[in-house]
């Protein structure tokens, strides 16, 4: 059978790409190299992860996703595979003096006037995180050489940006590269609403609050859809959009390479089986450096996108951690993600440590409860780093996990009693499993000079890459990671809009 798109990879983005691909009337084929769908939302492979519970269920990475942003679900009407709108998950922030629930702009059990700090900050941030929303929903503009319609987009941007006003656009060109630290300590003091919004800013990366341009992921979260998702709700319902367009799903597929023609035109892919696949369109949801120097290979590449790809700031520092439990905690409602972040100090103090190799003395985390036959702790605890000390062993993840449930029983009293078995995985682990370079969620740092126009660095930046017919349709294209489905759903948009210049 001939194909018209092969896309490389079915995680979430790559289910977008192929769904708007297929709903545009184009055959297409989905490779896999997994067992199952989903990347890090799929369900996991029984006893991947390691700790001192023993073998067990597994570990899903993203336990906890945000919603696909309203541009996908309304444009693939997911709503017709079972993908309802998204509603917020409340946040439970834990401090000392007992915990802070968050809803939206919304906080309750602190003081009045704390409150209302709280809600004038997150109403400013999400009114500046506006004209980022629009942003995110296209193929970014070239940093030179703009046609007629990107110079079109630029000017409604422009016209974005002037809607917030004078006062706030000075506030946006203020903040937008500066640290989250400066601006919550500003705006909101210290304390367990500070802390969750710092964890917020640098969830699954490698920058702490003090570093610069920790702002933007932040501004790029409120900029997208709530927390709350059911990761095989959502997989489901990608799943079926693509089998309803006619497109084809094969797991346990690893591709090997890209295939190239004489005409420097992508021709298909070959497995690592040696099973080959034509097409005139190839997209990868894979990491940009394992598309560029793997796939690909560097023949196909200039000196300097060998460069960049290599030297691509990916090195994660989130590890997830699962906890079977023997009964569930009253003190976190089911449906409720707790946060472990009591103060702006402890975020960075738990950064300092990663930053040279070091496992954080008091993790800083956030838990959410899985439904199940036993009930577990879905945790992601980060800033950990991707080799402590050189590399992991079975003494450093038992620190790492001692070192979680004692954050957690303080958070949770009588935790540790009801906890029967342990499975952990690190940056390496995820790296391993997921091919992902640093074990890094997101394909890559979100740094100012890798996010938005640049990411994943300047000469690829607009999915399109050096090979005609070949696109990133993942996490390390724009607009970046989480669960948004972006990614994919503008890669496959500018891949139909290059074929019909074609035609």
């Amino acid at each position: 059978m001939s194909w018209d798109a092969i896309v490389v990879g079915a995680g979430h983005n790559g289910l977008v790409a192929a769904a708007r691909l297929g709903q545009a009337g184009r055959r297409v084929l989905l490779l896999e190299a997994l067992e199952g769908p989903g990347g890090l939302l799929g369900a996991p492979a029984a006893g991947q992860g390691a700790g001192s519970g023993g073998t067990g269920p597994g570990v899903r990475i993203a336990a906890q996703p945000t919603w696909l942003n309203p541009i996908v679900t309304m444009g693939l009407g997911l709503d017709r595979y079972g993908l309802g709108p998204g509603v917020a998950q409340p946040t439970r922030a834990w401090g000392p003096d007992g915990p802070v629930t968050l809803t939206a702009g919304s906080a309750l059990g602190v003081a009045p006037e704390t409150a209302a700090a709280y809600a004038a900050l997150h109403a400013r941030l999400r009114r500046l995180a506006g004209p980022l929303a629009r942003f995110m929903g296209r193929t970014p503009p070239p940093l030179n050489g703009a046609g007629a319609g990107d110079l079109l987009a630029l000017a409604l941007d422009g016209l974005a940006l002037r809607r917030l006003g004078r006062a706030d656009m000075r506030e946006l060109l203020r903040i937008l590269l500066s640290n989250v630290w400066d601006l919550l300590e500003d705006s909101l003091g210290d304390g367990p609403l500070a802390g969750a919004l710092a964890f917020d800013a640098t969830l699954g990366g490698a920058m702490g609050p003090r570093s610069p341009g920790t702002v933007l992921p932040l501004l790029y979260r409120l900029a997208g859809a709530p927390r709350g998702a059911d990761p095989e709700i959502l997989i489901g319902a990608l799943l079926k959009a693509v089998a309803a367009t006619g497109g084809v799903l094969r797991c346990g597929a690893p591709v090997a390479r890209i295939l190239v023609g004489d005409n420097d035109r992508a021709e298909g892919v070959q497995l690592e089986s040696g099973e080959e696949f034509r097409a005139p369109l190839v997209l990868s949801n894979l990491h940009p450096r394992r598309t560029l120097t793997g796939l690909l290979g560097v023949a196909h590449l200039d000196a300097e996108d060998v460069r960049r790809a290599r030297l691509m700031a990916t090195r994660g520092m989130a590890a997830r951690i699962d906890l079977r439990l023997a009964t569930l905690p009253e003190a976190l409602p089911a449906g409720t993600r707790l946060v472990v972040a009591p103060r702006l100090g402890a975020v960075e103090a738990a950064f300092d440590g990663a930053k040279y190799g070091g496992l954080p003395e008091r993790p800083v985390l956030e838990a959410v409860l899985v439904p199940g036959a036993v009930p577990r702790l879905a945790v992601t605890a980060t800033f950990v780093p991707h080799a402590p000390a050189g590399s992991w062993t079975g003494k450093s993840r038992g620190t790492l996990e001692t070192r979680v449930v004692a954050a957690l029983d303080e958070a949770l009293p009588g935790l540790r009693s009801e906890v029967t078995g342990i499975e952990t995985m690190t940056p390496d682990d995820i790296e391993a499993r997921y091919g992902l370079p640093g074990g890094h969620w997101h394909h890559g740092e979100f740094r100012t000079d890798q996010m938005l126009m640049l990411r994943p660095f300047a000469r690829v930046a607009r999915y399109r890459l050096p090979v005609a017919g070949l696109y990133l349709c993942g996490a390390g294209s724009h607009p970046g990671g989480d669960i948004t489905g972006l990614p994919g759903w503008n890669a496959a948009g500018q891949a139909l809009k290059d074929e019909g210049k074609r035609r």
